[in-house]
């Protein structure tokens, strides 16, 4: 892109092969200075940003609380912006390099400007600007935009001067969706992404049984904190602006994980946006079940005081402990130090820049870092960033990596076939031959396939 091919994953091919926009023209340009490692630049940006979704969660979080709660049991305003600190999938996100950290916040901000929308002339439009980022940075932006509008035609009592506000709302929305998804159009000729063909997003029957098997992951690690959300006075939660507001979202957000088949990545990636809203309805639960039984079955206020002060640090505690001793990411990054994947992706594409033609042609399971750094006419082997391999048809019962075409990777017969894609080494022709860098620094983790010296050739005009 900082090159002047475009928005782009190979050159001349005009494809939406990412689903998080604004992530890349925000960290696009960083690419160009020689002294920042990308890499590590996206780490610190997620940290710091995550470090104002803190912030925003105690601002939204202190909107639920009475003045006397407050002066009761004012640790109990911090709890849910606690409890995303210690949840170690939000923490693994937050330095992820991903977008997650920026779409957490900008969920964050309309949570929070929706709940001003009364106090100042202006918020409405604020808020719809957070909406708009949020649609810029992943596609379900959309979706939080209409969860927004259909509460507020449901709850427009609440409201004050609700026509103009939705009036304010809807047209400067729609006016972005015009010049947003017009430009997508004339750029792809496409208004969805290829991503949503390769994930295969259509296929209901298969993501339904993916999908529950995600939640039951995601939410089996923190059921002991969720399950603080079934004692909030339902009847009365939903007749409260703010906390059905919460309840329509976090369900509403939930049925589309499910749809859509979870996600193939670790650390429940897909689940951690909605985590805070999660976490505040969890708390308000708490607080409820506190209430019900604690306050009211115990006489001295010193000893209710210290049960709900050992009650909660055992939670905090629980969380911590369980999210990071069960959750699957701990295999992947301590015990199997994950990470060198990522560092030695980064340094076998230096080597490919390095020691092979320019005109050179890989496949790639691993579609990131290897093309990035290589700079070479890359096929993606799961199809993110192919056509034709994005329409054919899901072959196996996996989020994400639904399908592949190795037939058709090998038609176009690339130099070098990196990692596994839907294939086993028999599938491989003889003429390929396993290879790996001379120099240990650089070999590949991944299982890497070169052409024999006498298959290859330079006759592709990519």
């Amino acid at each position: 892109m900082m090159n002047g091919d475009g928005l782009v994953y190979n050159r001349g091919e005009y494809m939406e092969g990412y689903t998080n926009f604004l992530w890349t023209l925000v960290t696009a340009p960083f690419t160009k200075f020689k002294t920042i490692d990308i890499s590590f630049f996206t780490l610190i940006l997620g940290l710091v940003i995550s470090l104002f979704n803190i912030y925003l969660l105690t601002l939204i979080s202190r909107r639920f609380f009475s003045a006397e709660s407050l002066s009761k049991y004012k640790f109990l305003l911090f709890l849910p912006a606690i409890f995303f600190v210690l949840d170690d999938s939000i923490a693994f996100w937050a330095i992820g390099g991903m977008e997650f950290p920026m779409y957490s916040l900008f969920i964050l901000g309309v949570i929070y400007f929706y709940f001003k929308i009364n106090e100042k002339k202006g918020n409405e439009m604020i808020m719809t600007i957070f909406l708009m980022l949020c649609t810029l940075t992943r596609p379900e932006g959309n979706m939080i935009a209409a969860i927004t509008l259909i509460h507020s035609v449901f709850y427009r009592g609440y409201i004050q001067n609700y026509l103009r506000k939705l009036f304010n709302i809807v047209s400067l929305y729609v006016l972005f969706m015009i010049i947003y998804y017009g430009f997508k159009y004339l750029y792809y000729d496409h208004f969805i992404p290829n991503t949503f063909y390769a994930k295969g997003v259509v296929d209901i029957s298969m993501n339904l049984w993916l999908g529950l098997k995600y939640l039951a992951l995601c939410m089996g690690t923190r059921l002991y904190l969720f399950i603080f959300i079934i004692f909030i006075p339902f009847k009365k939660a939903i007749r409260n602006f703010k906390q059905s507001f919460l309840l329509l979202f976090s369900g509403v957000y939930i049925i589309y994980l499910i749809a859509v088949g979870g996600d193939w990545m670790i650390a429940n990636r897909f689940f951690v946006p909605i985590l805070p809203v999660l976490y505040l309805l969890s708390t308000l639960g708490y607080i409820d079940a506190l209430n019900r039984f604690l306050l009211v079955n115990f006489g001295e206020q010193k000893f209710k005081n210290r049960m709900i002060y050992i009650s909660t640090i055992i939670l905090c505690v629980l969380l911590f402990v369980i999210t990071m001793s069960l959750l699957e990411y701990r295999e992947l990054i301590i015990k199997d130090a994950n990470y060198k994947y990522e560092l030695q992706w980064s340094k076998f594409g230096h080597w490919l820049k390095q020691n092979v033609s320019s005109r050179t042609v890989i496949a790639v399971g691993p579609a990131g870092k290897i093309p990035y750094y290589s700079e070479l006419y890359t096929i993606d082997m799961w199809g993110l960033n192919n056509e034709h391999i994005a329409q054919t048809h899901s072959k196996r019962l996996q989020a994400g990596h639904k399908k592949f075409d190795f037939d058709y990777v090998l038609s176009l017969n690339p130099e070098f076939i990196i990692g596994y894609a839907g294939f086993s080494d028999s599938d491989v022709p003889s003429r390929y031959e396993k290879f790996n860098t001379p120099e240990d620094e650089y070999k590949s983790i991944d299982v890497v396939f070169r052409l024999k010296d006498q298959y290859r050739t330079y006759n592709h005009n990519k």
